[in-house]
């Protein structure tokens, strides 16, 4: 088998690498998922909005309960709590906005984590490979150099690198790309979250 070979090849430091190869892939697909199923449906929020400024509190909620949207779910929470001040309501959508994006958070850190270490076992192995290499040359029968000996050692050593590299750089661009994700929901929680409070700023009167 191909990924067997090339751990034996690689040497040890092949087997971390070929660890974290699994974990990124393992952590790219469950935040694929979960940014994808937990979008927030701008129409609901629309709806739950108009409802509102009409005086429907209970048809807003039914409107936004059972969302997964952080949007939404900090909505919801708002209308949960309705008799309170405008101090107050700040309150709310800062605590729910910021529990809403630590889930889109999650895990993002180790991906920049094995974007950054990856790389660096890669190339620890292919010296670790590069002195046993040399030192296998160096003591071969006679003193002399047998090319075909040090090639191999060589190209057998920078596999780990390559690997490190396979590993490291789509990690990275995974976790730029989560990450932007993240910053586009944050600022569109916090425009939404300044709205909402706007919008319930005299919910005593209304009720």
């Amino acid at each position: 088998m191909l990924i067997t070979l090339l751990i034996e090849k690689g040497g040890f430091l092949m087997y971390p690498l070929f660890f974290c190869s699994l974990l990124l892939i393992t952590i790219f697909f469950e935040r694929l998922w979960f940014y994808i199923s937990n979008r927030s449906d701008a129409e609901k929020y629309r709806q739950a909005k108009q409802l509102v400024e009409n005086g429907r509190f209970g048809d807003a909620k039914n409107v936004l309960n059972g969302s997964k949207g952080a949007l939404e779910r900090v909505f919801l929470e708002v209308l949960n709590n309705l008799r309170c001040s405008r101090h107050d309501l700040e309150h709310i959508v800062s605590n729910k906005g910021v529990q809403e994006l630590q889930r889109f958070n999650k895990n993002l850190h180790i991906m920049e984590l094995i974007g950054r270490i990856a790389p660096m076992l890669g190339l620890s192995g292919t010296v670790v490979g590069m002195v046993a290499a040399f030192q296998a040359v160096a003591s071969s029968t006679g003193g002399a150099v047998n090319p075909a000996l040090l090639a191999s050692g060589i190209w057998e050593s920078l596999l780990t690198t390559v690997a490190g590299l396979f590993v490291g750089i789509p990690a990275l661009i995974f976790y730029h790309f989560f990450e932007k994700q993240f910053v586009i929901k944050s600022i569109d929680l916090k425009i939404k979250g300044e709205e909402i409070v706007r919008l319930f700023g005299e919910c005593n009167d209304r009720i």
